[in-house]
């Protein structure tokens, strides 16, 4: 019976770890995908004089390279304007406005963790420099103990590697740990590690979930 609680006690919930776009922020309209990928939030941009889908095709190396930190904000911003034929403070404007204009923070789900008693929080996050202001605000780093983010750590989500410097930064096991996200592509490998994940759906769904696997 002794050996059964200190197993049980190694593998009880202790960190709680959440992806940001699609659901610690939410689209404002259902239609919109910003929350998706690049390529879709290209489709949201508003004063870019080139065709959405080939300013994606012309950007979308300088987006990956950005989101893993491979090249500065400044440098991004000269790269993608020299592209579409404006001021990189321009280009900063309209990517800055694209995540504004359709994004909603999902105050529900943040205000419910905040109330979570004996959890540790924490975030991890693709994202790049021309978003992250608005996606990442900076109160986040006070609620959650612990943020991996693709831009700033150089570790981009499927990479395991995203996932065991959460696990690192927070000290916990995979096994005392639940993954939140809203692309199961980004499931497996949290899983292999031993984590607990959520495919986030909606809040409703998420709390179910939630008390399903013992977080009250």
């Amino acid at each position: 019976m002794q050996h059964k609680a200190q197993q049980d006690k190694t593998t009880e919930i202790k960190a709680l770890i959440f992806d940001v776009g699609g659901v610690l922020f939410l689209s404002k309209k259902t239609e919109s995908s910003l929350l998706t990928s690049y390529k879709e939030l290209c489709l949201l941009l508003e004063g870019i004089d080139i065709p959405a889908e080939d300013f994606y095709d012309q950007t979308i190396d300088i987006y990956m390279k950005s989101s893993k930190g491979d090249i500065t904000k400044k440098k991004t911003l000269d790269m993608i304007s020299k592209i579409a034929h404006c001021s990189p403070k321009n280009i900063e404007d309209i990517f800055e406005k694209a995540a504004k204009n359709n994004v909603i923070e999902n105050k529900e789900l943040i205000n419910s963790m905040r109330k979570l008693k004996g959890y540790k929080l924490g975030i991890i996050s693709i994202q790049w420099p021309l978003t992250s202001d608005i996606l990442l605000p900076k109160r986040y780093y006070d609620i959650f103990d612990s943020l991996v983010i693709s831009c700033f750590d150089k570790v981009r989500k499927p990479d395991p590697q995203a996932f065991t410097l959460a696990l690192k930064r927070l000290n916990v096991k995979a096994e005392q740990a639940i993954f939140v996200d809203d692309n199961k592509e980004n499931l497996p490998p949290a899983q292999n590690l031993g984590m607990k994940t959520i495919h986030f759906k909606n809040n409703k769904k998420f709390f179910a979930e939630l008390k399903r696997l013992g977080v009250k």
